[in-house]
């Protein structure tokens, strides 16, 4: 799902637990609460600029890229390589900020996105 507009994201991933470990201590959101649904525990997790990502277990992944936020692209895109995953390319300016691209632990691509707002400069 790749969308700015909302502030609530569903991403689906293999391993739940594992996704939310790397989502955490890889990216540095924040777990806010768990939801059961229909009997699955579904941890909602925040990002930086306050909008929340729902992990939720299921054998196919997203065909869109689904976006997180971030208040640093520049260390994470670094944090990230030296931790071994494997990025798309180097960050990249773009009209919404700086971005840069990678696949989690589920085979979802993820864009992490740092909001920039060009204008002021």
């Amino acid at each position: 799902m790749m969308t700015d507009e909302l502030n609530y994201q569903v991403i689906f991933v293999k391993d739940v637990l594992l996704s939310a470990i790397f989502f955490i201590e890889q990216l540095g959101l924040k777990k806010v609460e768990d939801l059961q649904i229909t009997g699955m525990y579904c941890p909602v997790l925040e990002m930086f600029n306050g909008h929340r990502l729902m992990l939720v277990k299921h054998s196919d992944t997203e065909n869109e890229p689904t976006v997180i936020y971030t208040d640093d692209c520049l260390r994470d895109f670094c944090r990230l390589k030296r931790q071994g995953i494997e990025m798309f390319e180097a960050p990249l300016y773009q009209a919404k900020g700086l971005s840069c691209e990678f696949y989690d632990p589920s085979g979802n691509h993820i864009v992490l996105l740092e909001q920039r707002n060009y204008k002021d400069a």
